[in-house]
């Protein structure tokens, strides 16, 4: 590896440590190496190993393409996909406590530059604004289970049960995410009935017990409440600006774009409950152009248009309600 790749690596590294930690004490404790192996390879005396990148790589989520082509060598037109991210069912409560720590420390990081953003499209609720409802955020944990552990008829919703470390962690997500400056949220016009279609299933199949199914419709009447409230402010109770939109055209999947300074990452969801980070630059642009292209074709329901807000939120109160 090239001196300047090992420089670029290292400008990068200091863009993603905490608050209060080196860059050489990450290092030597991320990659088990003595204090004067870890200064040679910060010196570019020496370079990292391929291991090590990729250990650096997926700690901080650095794309290895950007490092190489800023450093002016040619870089591949392949953004690499890490596998070991797909959560495993007999390991997804750790995978997606670890997601958590990281977003947190991300959105963390966003709240003291007054430029920093989160732009979002989602076609299904994103499961932060279920954290604080217990059934809706079980719902959430308990379909993707269901179908991992092979749609078996015998794991009904009342064994689904998620650890309360867990659950606080996801409110201190939602609590840090919520301080970022600015958030646009565009919404999939059909966002609560899909919600809706999967508690008819499960119903349906009698995996959810009928004082269950109440408990998710006051749930979700709730849910809604607070979300036209939102439109109604256009903040958070933190007091962070929300804009939300309505999409006129079916969002085929959700896409998040954070940007904070000259920093951005973007996720991609997928399989209900994973959700994929990059910080590849080309893949964040098209992130962001394409959350910009829906915004443009959106109607915007935070402080305005007064009777579409109304005609939204009641629809879905009735799609609510109608729900048996």
């Amino acid at each position: 590896m090239s001196s300047t790749v090992n420089e670029r690596l290292i400008d990068s590294i200091r863009q993603y440590i905490p608050e209060g930690k080196t860059v050489a004490g990450v290092l030597m404790e991320l990659l088990s190496l003595g204090k004067e192996s870890t200064y040679r390879r910060i010196r570019s005396e020496i370079p990292f190993t391929v291991d090590e990148v990729v250990k650096i790589s997926n700690c901080f989520g650095i794309s290895i393409d950007d490092v190489i082509a800023d450093s002016g060598v040619v870089a591949s037109k392949w953004v690499t996909l890490n596998f070991k991210q797909f959560y495993q069912p007999a390991s997804y409560i750790e995978q997606h406590s670890e997601n958590l720590h990281n977003l947190i420390n991300i959105f963390k990081s966003m709240q003291f530059y007054p430029n920093a953003s989160l732009r979002f499209a989602c076609n299904i609720m994103p499961h932060t604004f279920f954290v604080g409802y217990n059934n809706l955020y079980r719902l959430w944990h308990y379909k993707w289970n269901y179908l991992m552990k092979g749609a078996r008829h015998d794991f009904v919703f009342s064994n689904m049960i998620i650890p309360d470390e867990l659950i606080e962690l996801e409110k201190i997500a939602k609590k840090e995410c919520r301080k970022i400056p600015k958030t646009t949220c565009i919404l999939d016009k059909n966002v609560f009935k899909d919600i809706v279609d999967d508690i008819r299933f499960f119903s349906s199949q009698q995996l959810i017990s009928t004082a269950e199914l109440q408990k998710l419709k006051s749930e979700l009447l709730d849910l809604i409440l607070e979300i036209e409230i939102m439109t109604e402010t256009g903040c958070f109770k933190s007091g962070a600006e929300i804009m939300i939109y309505l999409s006129k055209l079916v969002i085929d999947s959700c896409y998040y774009y954070v940007e904070c300074s000259d920093r951005s990452y973007c996720f991609q969801q997928m399989f209900c409950i994973d959700k994929f980070g990059f910080s590849n630059s080309e893949f964040c642009k098209k992130h962001k152009t394409w959350i910009d292209l829906l915004k443009r074709t959106s109607i915007l329901l935070t402080q305005n248009g007064d009777r579409q807000r109304f005609d939204f939120f009641k629809g879905q109160r009735d799609l609510v309600k109608n729900l048996i």
